[in-house]
């Protein structure tokens, strides 16, 4: 079994996948969510509340507390966003990627040499409809959304083979 790809990234695409490929996991979400909640509603209180009587002493806990919290929620969502400005280049959106899938792994066609990754080398897979996103042991991360395959019979096969060969860590 050989299932070929091949396609561009537009920005939008590399964006989400960095984004998706980077999600905390459900545990996780679910406590910032909660923090976020909590920060907000503090938030609300204390700007009231110094607006009311102007004192700042009163309320300095408060206003660690938020900064606080406003950290957590910082590097939960905001590193990814940059990473992904970071690596997005005028060459990457240009380049072509291409390949096969194998029931072995998965290898790229570039004009310098072939590179290709077994599926013991896949620690994390993230799946969407249209896009999944794998994730290397030395952190490389790939990105596969569903125009780069010309059947849905090849998506369908690609999709339900990564679910059988990557053996995800488990994030909380």
């Amino acid at each position: 079994m050989q299932i070929k790809f091949n396609g561009k990234y537009d920005k939008e695409l590399f964006f989400n996948a960095v984004r998706v490929a980077n999600e905390p996991g459900r545990t996780s979400r679910m406590m910032y969510i909660f923090v976020g909640l909590v920060f907000g509603v503090m938030l609300a209180t204390t700007i009231r509340a110094l607006f009311q009587t102007g004192d700042w002493a009163d309320n300095i806990i408060n206003i660690a507390l938020i900064l606080l919290m406003g950290v957590v929620l910082y590097q939960a969502y905001v590193p990814s966003y940059l990473g992904a400005r970071k690596m997005w280049t005028a060459e990457l959106e240009q380049r072509i990627f291409s390949g096969k899938i194998t029931k072995d792994g998965i290898t790229y066609n570039f004009v310098q040499g072939d590179r290709s990754y077994s599926w013991s080398d896949f620690n994390r897979l993230r799946k969407m409809p249209n896009l999944i996103t794998l994730i290397t042991l030395g952190g490389m991360l790939l990105i596969f959304p569903r125009y780069f395959f010309k059947t849905d019979a090849d998506w369908e096969r690609f999709s339900n083979l990564v679910g059988s060969k990557v053996i995800s860590t488990k994030r909380k």
